[in-house]
């Protein structure tokens, strides 16, 4: 019922007019990306919470697939836009939730093409809900429609553990070039490009339509409305990860907004991998770093305090240059 609803309300969303997208303010876009256990979701919740202090607009969003925004709130977050705070909203998509989403969107499109070429029934909407990829895919494009759509100033991201978030973005960019010219000739060689009986859009136009979907969604995460963070701790384990998803994010022309150093101690060894990591960022790289505590924060007023010496205003500007 509740993903029904999340899915009606985007696809209502993904129909408005381009010009009265214009006429809007622009969502920016502060996404987190780190190995599993850095603390992705309790930063990425505690700027969400700074942020919606100070009069902005935010959404939180996690696509993180073991689901720990609800334990880090304090509250139950379904896999829909809530309110949580003033100015605040949180939405926790879990994998199943985003197959559902998915067929909703997409499952009839897929149909439509695959039915045109091979003698297929509608189950095969679920056997491609299942192929490897599809979730992290629509992860992408679920984000992108929220920002895009959606009258938010700030779209926090907690994204997906390190594999699955780089995974995401080879998929994607994987998904455009494979909808190229190779695609358009086999359907045309097969001979079956002619208006669908029941009077849809023709094959062809669909898979137009996805390949120009996967290359806006690219676009938007290399524009001046997303920035990426990278969350490690001083550890010579994340290290690696870090300079890994580093390299990685610049290779796809994703723009960086800085370093969360978490769980930090002012003492040695921790210095001393602090500072192999200022050797591989750039000079003036900006990096936060976040004190390890006795426990997790949890609670809207934990996450408020847990950032207070981040210059948050620093990261709006950040996000908006």
């Amino acid at each position: 019922m509740c993903i029904a609803t999340a899915l009606k309300h985007l696809h209502r969303e993904e129909q408005v007019l381009i010009s009265a997208r214009a006429s809007k303010p622009v969502t920016v876009v502060l996404s987190f990306w780190g190995k599993g256990g850095v603390g992705k979701t309790t930063l990425s919740s505690s700027l969400a919470v700074r942020l919606a202090e100070r009069g902005y607009r935010t959404l939180l969003i996690s696509t993180d697939f073991v689901p720990s925004l609800g334990d880090v709130l304090g509250l139950e977050v379904p896999p829909r836009p809530t309110k949580v705070a003033e100015n605040l909203y949180a939405e926790q998509l879990t994998e199943d939730s985003i197959i559902e989403l998915w067929k909703q969107r997409f499952g009839e499109e897929v149909y439509r093409v695959a039915s045109s070429i091979f003698p297929v029934g509608r189950e095969v909407i679920d056997y491609v809900a299942g192929a490897p990829g599809i979730v992290e895919e629509f992860a992408l494009y679920y984000v992108y429609e929220r920002a895009r759509s959606s009258g938010y100033d700030f779209l926090v991201w907690d994204t997906m553990a390190t594999g699955g978030g780089l995974r995401m973005l080879r998929i994607e960019k994987e998904f455009y070039d494979h909808l190229g010219d190779a695609v358009k000739m086999y359907l045309k060689v097969k001979g079956v490009i002619e208006k669908i009986r029941t009077g849809a859009a023709d094959p062809l136009e669909l898979i137009e339509s996805w390949r120009k979907l996967a290359h806006d969604v690219l676009e938007f995460l290399r524009s001046s409305s997303h920035r990426a963070f990278l969350v490690a701790r001083p550890m010579y384990v994340d290290l690696q990860v870090a300079r890994r998803v580093y390299q990685e994010l610049l290779s796809f022309g994703i723009p960086l907004g800085g370093l969360f150093l978490n769980m930090h101690i002012r003492e040695q060894p921790y210095l001393e991998v602090e500072e192999e990591y200022r050797k591989f960022l750039p000079q003036g790289f900006p990096i936060f770093t976040v004190p390890l505590l006795s426990r997790s924060p949890r609670g809207l007023e934990e996450l408020r305090r847990l950032l207070s010496d981040v210059p948050v205003e620093e990261l709006v500007q950040t996000g908006r240059a």
